[in-house]
């Protein structure tokens, strides 16, 4: 019984002396997300503001990790007045889904950049994506994370409106089915 007991107490400190993942909170105060879409003609720019989340990291890399969008929060920043239309069901329906979510399931650090693997949730709609990080140990209780030009396709979260892949006679009112997204996280110990 003794022996048994001290089987278990050496593996539990292993475990807990060889797992050093480090929880960090996202700071949303200094996180942001920035969105592009384009349309035939133009298109429109805006910000989502990160709820909250927790990056996870490990020997100075980011190993896993989590965050919720507030999809209210979103903002057409050269249109203001299209604010209200993004959030309703043309688009992403906000007061029925007022949060969307980013799981990351594998990083790769085998190279200077990382490449972020997740699960991105908006709509009730999971879609695996994938994406070079900048990543920066700002001191040892702090990191940041930077991502640019994220290729989204919305008729992956089903959103529809105006798609010329859909819709045939849209002409120059179409909007393109691919936007972007450029997320910059800072998160602390």
């Amino acid at each position: 019984m003794k022996r048994t007991s001290l089987i278990l107490a050496f593996i539990c400190f292993l475990t807990v002396a060889f797992a050093q993942k480090n929880n960090y909170a996202i700071d949303t105060k200094s996180s942001i997300i920035k969105w592009d879409a384009k349309k035939v003609i133009g298109g429109h720019v805006g910000t989502i503001q990160i709820n909250n989340g927790t990056l996870q990291v490990e020997k100075s890399k980011i190993v896993g990790g989590e965050f919720i969008i507030n999809m209210n929060s979103m903002t057409c920043t050269d249109a203001p007045k299209l604010d209200d239309h993004l959030k309703n069901e043309d688009f992403f329906n906000v007061p029925a889904y007022p949060t969307a979510k980013f799981v990351i399931t594998k990083v790769d650090n085998s190279k200077t950049t990382p490449t972020i693997t997740g699960n991105l949730t908006i709509k009730n709609k999971t879609k695996s994506i994938s994406f070079p990080a900048k990543i920066t140990n700002t001191s040892g209780n702090s990191i940041e994370a930077e991502a640019s030009r994220i290729k989204i396709n919305r008729l992956d979260f089903d959103i529809q409106y105006r798609s010329a892949s859909l819709f045939s006679d849209l002409g120059n009112r179409a909007i393109e089915d691919e936007f972007t997204l450029d997320v910059k996280i800072k998160a602390t110990k």
